[in-house]
This record gives C-alpha cells, sequence and structure tokens, in this order.
C-alpha cells in the first residue's frame, strides 16, 4: 500500500486531504511542521510527501531539498497558495514531483497519485527485470568492461567497514555507487545517508553532522541528532569531501580513527557504528599541496579508491542508458508507447557528454517533455544547444580541460578580478575556484 505523508500548518487543510486519500485506500499520516516530517520519516519512511510550501520556521522548498538528501527514493509534491511561475522554477529545480496551487483539486491530486504510483511500480520493476550484465544495484547500469570490474570490486569490498573514496568527474554516478555499495554491505537494511559537504554553510556544517543541543547556539530552539548518528549501523556517504572546512576535517579525521562524537553544547561521548564513504570531482592530491586538505584525512578516506571515467569514455553505456531514462521519463509523463529514433542514439553516442550521466539524463527527460510526435528525433535533443549552454550561463559544472579554464578567465575579467563573485557566477564554491585557479595557472 502506498504510504502518503502530509505536511502543512494548518490543521484544517491535513486533515482534509488526509480524509480524501484514506477513502482512496491510501496509508497516510500528517505532521504540522517540516521538522515533525524528517523526524517521522526518520523511522517511518513514505513514498510520497505532500507539503505546504509557506510553513513557518523551515519551508516546504527546505523540506524538499531535505528529504531529496535524507530519502531519495521519496516523490515530494509542493501545495502553495501562490502560484507564481518563480516557485514552480524552483520547485522544479530542486526536485519536486510537480506543485498543486490552493485550494487543491481533488480530481487533479488523485490523478497524480496515480501517475506516481505508476512510476515507482516501474522503478521496482525495472530493477528486477534489466539483463544482469547491465544491471547494478539502485539502477547503476552499464554494459562498459572497465565499469563491470569498478562494480565488481565495488561488490566484494562492501561487506567489510573498509572508509572508500569515490572520484570521478561532476555527473558520473558517485552516489549511485555508494548506494550500490550499501546495498550489498551487511549494513543494507540500514540507513544510507547523503551529505553533500559543498551545500552546506561553513557555521552549521559541524552541527548538521554531529548534532546540537537545544540552546547551544542562538537558533537552536530543539535538540537535532546528527548525520553520524543518524547513519549509525548503516552508512554516511559524504559528497564532494573536498569542500568540507579544514576545521571540520580536523574533526572528521578524529571521528574516523575512534568512532565517538560530541553534540554541540553536550560535552557527553557518542559513538557511531557507521561506514564512511566519500566521494569528490576534484584531485585532492594538488588541495593538499596547497594546503586545502589534510593529507592524514585524505590516507585515512581513500584505503579503497574507486574511480568512475567520464560518460563519453564509456561509450557502450550510452545506450542502455539513455533507454532507461527514456523507460523513466515517458511512464512518468503518460507517454509509455513513446520511443527514440535510431539518428537521435547515433547523434547521443557521438556527443561529448561534458555533463556526463546527469546530461543524458537531462537531456531525455527534455526530449520527453517538449518533442511532438512519437519519438525523439536527432533535433529533438538539442545537442548544439547543450554545447553552447555552458558558455551562456556562465555554469562550471559541465566544464572540462581547455574550455573549463578559458571559461574560469571570461568570468573572473567580467567580475573585475573579484573572485567571490567569480565563484557565485560560476556556482562552484571560493574553495573550488582557487583550485581551479592553481591548476590552470590563472593567478
Amino acid at each position: 500500500m502506498t504510504k502518503i505523508l502530509i505536511v502543512d500548518d494548518e490543521k484544517s487543510q491535513r486533515d482534509s486531504l488526509a480524509g480524501f486519500l484514506q477513502k482512496l485506500g491510501y496509508q497516510v499520516v500528517t505532521a504540522d511542521s517540516a521538522q515533525t516530517a524528517l523526524a517521522h520519516m526518520y523511522t517511518h519512511p513514505v513514498d510520497i510527501v505532500l507539503s505546504d510550501y509557506k510553513m513557518p520556521y523551515m519551508t516546504g522548498l527546505d523540506l524538499l531539498k531535505e528529504v531529496k538528501v535524507r530519502h531519495p527514493s521519496a516523490i515530494l509534491v509542493l501545495i502553495t497558495a501562490f502560484g507564481t511561475v518563480d516557485i514552480a522554477v524552483n520547485s522544479m529545480k530542486a526536485g519536486a514531483w510537480d506543485f498543486l496551487t490552493k485550494p487543491v483539486n481533488l480530481d487533479e491530486l488523485e490523478g497524480m497519485i496515480t501517475g506516481i504510483e505508476t512510476y515507482l511500480a516501474f522503478q521496482r520493476k525495472a530493477g528486477d527485470s534489466e539483463p544482469a550484465e547491465i544491471r547494478g544495484a539502485n539502477d547503476y547500469l552499464t554494459e562498459d568492461p572497465v565499469m563491470i570490474k569498478i562494480l565488481d570490486q565495488a561488490k566484494r569490498i562492501s561487506s567489510s567497514q573498509v572508509t572508500v573514496l569515490i572520484t570521478g568527474e561532476t555527473g558520473v554516478g558517485k552516489e549511485v555507487l555508494a548506494k550500490y555499495i550499501h546495498t550489498h554491505s551487511s549494513h543494507s537494511k540500514k540507513t544510507m545517508v547523503a551529505v553533500n559537504c559543498a551545500a552546506l554553510p561553513s557555521h552549521l556544517i559541524e552541527s548538521e553532522l554531529f548534532g546540537h543541543e537545544k540552546g547551544a547556539f542562538t537558533g537552536a530552539t530543539s535538540q537535532r541528532v546528527g548525520r553520524f548518528e543518524e547513519a549509525h549501523e548503516g552508512t554516511l556517504f559524504l559528497d564532494e569531501i573536498g569542500d568540507l572546512p579544514l576545521e571540520m576535517q580536523t574533526k572528521l579525521l578524529r571521528f574516523l580513527q575512534s568512532g565517538e562524537f560530541q553534540r554541540i553544547g553536550n560535552n557527553k561521548v557518542f559513538k557511531s557504528d557507521v561506514r564512511v564513504i566519500a566521494a569528490t570531482n576534484v584531485d585532492l592530491l594538488h588541495a593538499i599541496e596547497i594546503g586545502e586538505f589534510r593529507e592524514d584525512l585524505y590516507y585515512r578516506l581513500n584505503v579503497i579508491n574507486l574511480h568512475i571515467p567520464p560518460l563519453r569514455d564509456r561509450r557502450a553505456d550510452i545506450m542502455a542508458l539513455a533507454h532507461y531514462f527514456l523507460k523513466i521519463f515517458s511512464i512518468r509523463e503518460g507517454r509509455s508507447e513513446f520511443g527514440i529514433s535510431t539518428a537521435a542514439l547515433k547523434a547521443l553516442e557521438t556527443y561529448h557528454f561534458p555533463g556526463n550521466v546527469r546530461e543524458l539524463g537531462n537531456l531525455i527527460e527534455r526530449a520527453v517533455l517538449l518533442c511532438q510526435g512519437t519519438e525523439i528525433l536527432p533535433a529533438g535533443l538539442n545537442l548544439q544547444a547543450a554545447k553552447t549552454h555552458l558558455e551562456e550561463t556562465g555554469k562550471l559544472k559541465k566544464s572540462v580541460g581547455d574550455l573549463e579554464a578559458e571559461l574560469i578567465k571570461k568570468v573572473l575579467n567580467e567580475a573585475s578580478g573579484n573572485q567571490s563573485e567569480c565563484a557565485r557566477r560560476l556556482g562552484i564554491s571560493e574553495r573550488v575556484l582557487r583550485y581551479k585557479l592553481q591548476k590552470y595557472n590563472l593567478k
């Protein structure tokens, strides 16, 4: 039975939606705040979260971002009384399935949930029906011989407690490989908690990782369980580990050596039995050279290194992944008979994919949404626009090699040499920018 969590600070709205969905046969629970919702999901996973957009202390958008990190398999729909284009764009960018406006059209809600159920059922079926040679746990599809060897190595070390460092460009699937290791480990029945170190404000990182007590600092209105404690007997995935501040690197090293930590505002020493997997898309050895990363922490993390090659170096995977994404998005959009032409597949196989698997998924999703007819044609992929999008937007995520250096130089000049402004325009942290400036000798 599909489990639905309704989050709204207005009791009448919660009760109304809960009553309607319960009559349809769904298992429904409610929460009066985002914090209460997260606490519930910590012990009781749900399939779908219906959340009000505007709530005190923590908005529906904030909740969405937390759910995507802590419970990536859950589908979240936002409900708002202010149906603006900005809200819709921000919601979809953050990973919302869709958003509804108040008063909620119950027929529309029922149809949406039916569509989500179809999508979830397909995901489960896809996990069981893909040929063994192209299936990894959590949909890590591959036909590439190098990747098959990596998955085999990952499976062999999964049962140990050894710390793993996964390296590779942005978008290659580092978190999916971490899930693969977790799924095959003795911790698989416990939680895998993912933390993006680059996305956390520096003043909140310690609280996020180790937790805090009520009143420990301004704004600490209640006790918070940190990610290490949340992941007890499971797996903690630390993405973008290269962006962790030096002070926190020291505390992480101490935890890796002893398994002990302290919440902010509490002198008690806690222990957590957690397997740590870290990932990065930067050269940590170079970061060590320029004083941005601790050498002792690097060797503690890099007991096993799994390097994922970029998609352009494993062409055999492009077709399998394209068909996989096509199934997922066409069913989600109610276009289950939608296909992709041979010419479009050939165009994909010759494309450079600076954004790797993530970019391929985005291209297919966009084509499913916008293409007319019954199949994707080469023009519908809009690959030329994808090639020029990087220079037009100034985003670093899809850049490689000389193009990356050229872009940094261009944006730095536009920012009159201001590194903070340059990093903001590029969509990266100042720490990563300083590393790139050193790497390409742009200082």
